[in-house]
């Protein structure tokens, strides 16, 4: 059987919360290129197969919506109503021209309950007609020329009030700045999941004593201690007896006493609760936060790809917490190196994550990679483990319902 993978980008509201992603697949025949502005039948055609076939939808997606690229021509096809349309956009790549065919293609999915999505750059004017039966317009700021440009750009698509403006290629933090004052309802790009945006921030009384718990669970100081300390933040204990008393458990009794939830967790589940903590204190809600879901799929890739290469427990453990601090410096407003000295984790975590060194290193650098789409060099760090690309992108899938699964259960 052919193995088919899968990647997802987010696509962010003005408050930076997750709205919706953009769904690629990756196979030895059709490597995903994010910046191809088109995109053949025959892709399509597999995508939309992958989909029925191999991979569970929602699992990938979960309450969000479900951004398919598609070709023009197989959009007037009869079989792309089988995907559920509560969830799913169809992504119109390549538009040359606009047919009447096509205008009615696009109604009578609509009148189903799909929704559509027409991609274009600076030649927009091919799709004017199409724009009329989309529920979104999604703008390659890359394409353009200048500011001024895309400003005018942006001006007259905005007359289309029954569409939002999607700003894709969001590379930079002059990009989102620029986009959102120009009116854009949605935004995608590499750029949300780097710490730029959030540098600056000071952390507030709440994080500084999660900082503070955090570096307790990873000295691994005595439960009693650390009990103490959720005695003293009665908000933190409800929320850690929310979290361990959730499905996601699968508990046979209730917990009712933060010593038997931390019996329960052990160190290594309390200091992921501790960051999910961090995470939550960003200003966005925690199932809408982009950085902390790309820093908990991190974390389990680390931990799915560790747990292949080597019996030793003692990294295996450290691997998730390596992809998952990688990013913390996001959510504190610090820079990484900052954050971990703060915490004194020990050299090697430390090492892999600011240096990429030795093995978890080597793996952290092949998954940020893949999340760049720098598909060769991924392959040729996860081969110096030991392993394949194709061990990669399964670990990606996996990750990915691991999250959403997570998630769920909040």
């Amino acid at each position: 059987m052919e193995n088919i993978y899968i990647g997802r980008q987010s696509i962010l509201d003005p408050d930076l919360k997750i709205y919706g992603y953009e769904i690629f697949f990756r196979d030895k025949k059709f490597e995903y290129n994010p910046h191809l502005s088109s995109v053949s039948i025959e892709e399509t055609a597999r995508v939309i197969m992958n989909i029925l076939t191999y991979i569970d939808f929602k699992d990938i997606i979960g309450n969000k919506k479900g951004f398919i690229r598609v070709s023009p021509e197989i959009l007037e096809g009869e079989f792309l109503d089988i995907l559920p349309p509560e969830q799913t956009v169809f992504q119109i790549s390549g538009i040359t021209s606009v047919t009447k065919y096509l205008i009615s293609s696009c109604d009578d999915l609509r009148d189903k309950g799909y929704e559509i999505a027409a991609c274009v750059g600076r030649d927009y004017e091919k799709a004017l007609p199409l724009f009329d039966s989309v529920d979104y317009i999604k703008v390659n700021i890359a394409d353009f020329e200048d500011d001024k440009e895309l400003k005018n750009t942006a001006d007259t698509l905005k007359e289309f009030l029954n569409a939002k403006l999607i700003a894709y290629r969001v590379e930079t933090e002059k990009d989102f700045l620029l986009t959102k004052e120009l009116g854009f309802d949605l935004f995608q790009g590499h750029f949300f999941e780097k710490p730029v945006f959030y540098k600056g921030e000071f952390p507030g009384s709440s994080k500084v004593a999660l900082i503070n718990l955090l570096k307790m669970a990873i000295k691994e100081e005595e439960f009693s201690k650390i009990e103490e300390f959720f005695k003293a933040n009665p908000d933190l204990s409800y929320s850690l007896l929310k979290y361990v008393n959730s499905p996601f458990f699968y508990l046979r009794q209730k917990i009712s006493s933060i010593k038997q939830a931390l019996s329960i967790l052990g160190y290594r589940n309390l200091q992921k609760w501790i960051i999910l903590q961090i995470f939550a204190l960003g200003g966005v809600e925690v199932k809408h936060n982009p950085v902390l879901e790309r820093a908990i799929i991190r974390g389990k890739m680390m931990e799915i790809i560790t747990k292949k290469i080597t019996n030793d427990f003692e990294l295996f453990d450290k691997s998730y917490l390596v992809g998952m601090l990688s990013l913390i410096g996001v959510a504190i407003g610090k820079t990484s190196k900052e954050v971990l000295d703060e915490i004194n984790v020990s050299d090697d975590i430390k090492e892999a994550i600011l240096e990429y060194k030795g093995t978890l290193g080597k793996i952290l650098k092949s998954i940020v990679s893949l999340e760049h789409e720098n598909i060769d060099e991924a392959k040729k760090l996860i081969e110096e483990v030991g392993l394949s690309l194709e061990d990669l992108l399964k670990a990606e899938i996996d990750a990915i319902t691991y999250y959403e699964n997570f998630m769920s259960n909040l």
